[in-house]
């Protein structure tokens, strides 16, 4: 049986997080809803870096802990590697999200 390679943190991320450093063509493995879900790492994805598990296309939202952590810079295919280099933040208004 296959082990699970990432974290999916809520149902609603479109990134996982590696749990180990997984080389261009390994098997990306995740939970979702009790299933091992697979996909293939389309370039290296360092450990604790995040890993598209959909594409995310150019302005896409980024979801992690089923929350908006940032939007693409350029289109990004499933299985590739999510970070500073093809995302940026995107300002929220913390105080009307605690109301």
């Amino acid at each position: 049986m296959m082990k699970a390679n990432t974290i999916m943190l809520n149902n609603k991320d479109n990134v996982v997080t590696a749990t180990c450093n997984i080389k261009k063509g390994e098997t990306i493995a995740y939970l979702k809803d009790d299933k091992m879900l697979t996909i293939m790492a389309v370039e290296d994805i360092p450990i604790w870096n995040k890993a598209a598990i959909t594409s995310i296309n150019n302005k896409g939202f980024v979801i992690k802990y089923g929350e908006t952590i940032g939007a693409a810079v350029e289109d990004i295919t499933e299985g590739s590697c999510v970070s500073h280099l093809n995302i940026v933040s995107l300002p929220r208004d913390y105080t009307n999200e605690m109301k």
